[in-house]
């Protein structure tokens, strides 16, 4: 169920998009490409949804929040070239953020080990 969480959120915006799209533009091919992009999804999702995992332990978390922080802080801090000083800084700001939270992920888990 973890595994099929983040397909299954991303064929749900997908969808959403391509359905504002479909309503909204006088073109067909943005709209058609959301909603094949929509059809991946929802089909990898529901793979991953129905195929048996196995449940092996593992010591590593399922999910680091921290290393998604500093992606995004990433895309904050290339978009501020366009947007703005203001982005730049709190892109900045989530970077160290992401990365104190991370480098602390690291040592935790040193610990367990």
């Amino acid at each position: 169920m973890k595994v099929a969480l983040p397909f299954v959120a991303w064929a749900a915006l997908l969808t959403v998009l391509a359905a504002v799209l479909w309503v909204w533009s006088s073109d067909h091919v943005p709209p058609a490409i959301f909603t094949a992009a929509a059809s991946v999804a929802w089909c990898v999702g529901l793979y991953a949804l129905l195929r048996p995992f196995p449940r092996a332990v593992r010591r590593a978390p399922d999910l680091s929040l921290a290393s998604g922080l500093v992606a995004l802080a990433i895309a904050m801090l290339l978009l501020s070239a366009l947007v703005g000083e203001w982005l730049l800084l709190i892109g900045g700001g989530a970077l160290v953020a992401g990365l104190v939270w991370l480098a602390r992920e690291l040592r935790a888990e040193r610990r367990v080990r």
